[in-house]
């Protein structure tokens, strides 16, 4: 038998014949094993992370107390009774103040000769509406939301909805601005926007309506004198103050239709019922509490 100096021998011989190649995918090997191990430490580690900005983000979505107290006391809000009755100045254009205050509540004009009013004057809470007769998104909202608004807000004098040129989708909704307003000069305007959107609620896109179509909605909605609707409605009585109503909402920010101020909350959208709902009972609550 081979005493222990050479079985040593031999060892250190075995290993002398051992590739450099060998030895270079061992270390190869090696360096792997590692990096791996490392990839799955931080693709745990991501998890963790990941789930808990989940829940954060669940967490600051979710409802807060003062809202729901706001809420709860929507019921003691002070309902108007100054109704508005659709006569006034149909120039009328802009804010109720001095935008650059930061007050966004100085948007809501709250004048008892406002034509393009709905509601008590002194109601609660005013919802200034910016919208486009050209727009699909404000024909939803006037079909699908606004009459649950009117329903139980408006007609209670908890409410006052004041609308807002913003003719943003070419030369149909300028012309359809000066229908607008040339139904208002009659005290007819809320009354033409409902037959015209009712119009356009089932058309896909812009409905792109012209003088006479104008016209069967001045008459459905009840104006007078549809000689004089026909010549304001075509000619530029109104071409000024659309601009500069444009311009207005324009430089307080407004970039779409429809756009909403509830209160003191904006509303960017064609938003569902229930979400002016919440709305709404927060900023009766907000006024009930002064």
């Amino acid at each position: 038998m081979p005493n222990s100096r050479e079985s040593s021998s031999s060892r250190k011989s075995a290993l002398s014949t051992v590739s450099p190649i060998v030895w270079g995918m061992l270390v190869v090997i090696l360096l792997l094993v590692v990096v791996i191990g490392f990839l799955l430490g931080e693709r745990n580690a991501g998890k963790d992370n990941a789930a808990q900005g989940a829940e954060q983000v669940q967490t600051s979505a979710a409802p807060t107390d003062s809202n729901e107290d706001l809420a709860a006391d929507a019921s003691k809000a002070t309902p108007g009774t100054k109704f508005s009755d659709g006569m006034g100045d149909p120039m009328t254009f802009g804010p109720g103040g001095d935008t650059k205050s930061g007050d966004i509540t100085s948007v809501h004009r709250k004048k008892e000769d406002d034509p393009f009013a709905i509601g008590a004057v002194d109601a609660p809470v005013v919802i200034s509406e910016f919208s486009d007769f050209e727009c699909p998104f404000c024909s939803r909202h006037a079909n699908v939301t606004e009459p649950d608004i009117l329903s139980k807000y408006v007609e209670k004098g908890l409410v006052r909805i004041e609308w807002n040129d913003f003719p943003v989708n070419g030369p149909a909704a300028i012309e359809a601005a000066k229908a607008g307003r040339a139904a208002a000069a009659q005290g007819k305007f809320a009354e033409f926007k409902h037959e015209l959107y009712t119009a356009s609620k089932d058309i896909s896109g812009h409905p792109e309506f012209d003088i006479d179509d104008f016209m069967t909605f001045a008459k459905q909605a009840g104006v007078a004198d549809l000689d004089k609707f026909r010549q304001q409605a075509t000619d530029d009585t109104y071409t000024e103050v659309i601009e500069t109503a444009t311009r207005y909402a324009s430089q307080i920010g407004i970039t779409g239709t429809p756009a909403f101020v509830v209160g003191d909350q904006f509303v960017g959208g064609a938003q569902p019922p229930e979400v002016f709902e919440q709305i709404i009972q927060e900023q009766l609550g907000k006024a009930a509490n002064g």
